[in-house]
């Protein structure tokens, strides 16, 4: 029984500590616009991974089907 109560305790602070009881104040404009940039360079950072990652399967897809080809030549 102790086990499992500090098997979920991690879990209830961790909760508490991103949901805070006190009064959110409005932000700012500058804030909020401080704010909006950094969601917009996180979202094109996972676009530009997403892509590169594309891009490496494609390369690597035709260096295996040369060599495939290459060891098929050579034989």
């Amino acid at each position: 029984m102790l086990l499992v109560w500090d098997m979920k305790n991690p879990f209830k602070s961790l909760s508490n500590l991103f949901s805070s009881n006190e009064k959110k104040k409005p932000l700012t404009i500058v804030e909020l616009r401080d704010l909006k940039i950094r969601t917009e360079k996180i979202e094109k950072a996972i676009k530009s991974r997403a892509h590169i990652s594309e891009i490496n399967q494609r390369y690597n897809k035709m260096k295996d089907r040369n060599r495939k080809n290459f060891l098929k030549k050579a034989s």
